[in-house]
């Protein structure tokens, strides 16, 4: 009885110690991620921050500053992790950058149908002054 007991303490504690190192690398990846996107809000930030001109291009053709190494020292961030922190970031800014430039086509699109109802309106009074 007494080696049955030994041989379930020894398996609690071989079994907590795994969940223990389980824990930590669970910790240690979700810290990871954590600063990827703090990093990728950062830069989504600071790109919205920039003012309309910088987003167009009039003041320069700075675009998105990408750190060139994103794998945190230490970390256990693979290659293809990276990657794909990377391919998330073009896709945030490319998103942001249609979003502008949809907004400004809207915007143009709103401006002739107000000037083309503006000429009907023109027309329209020409019509009835002639009448008269």
């Amino acid at each position: 009885m007494a080696s049955r007991l030994n041989d379930v303490q020894k398996d609690a504690e071989a079994t907590k110690e795994a969940l223990s190192h389980q824990l930590f690398e669970f910790q240690s990846q979700a810290q990871e991620n954590q600063n990827i996107l703090h990093a990728q809000l950062s830069e989504l930030v600071d790109y919205i921050h920039r003012g309309g001109a910088d987003k167009k291009g009039e003041s320069g053709s700075r675009g998105l500053q990408q750190s060139s190494n994103v794998q945190i020292e230490g970390s256990a961030v693979t290659p293809m992790f990276a990657q794909r922190v990377e391919t998330a970031q073009r896709r945030i800014v490319e998103t942001v950058l249609d979003a502008d430039r949809n907004r400004e086509s809207l915007e143009r699109q709103a401006a002739a149908e107000r000037d083309r109802e503006r000429r009907r309106r023109e027309t329209r009074m020409l019509k009835r002054r002639r009448k008269y």
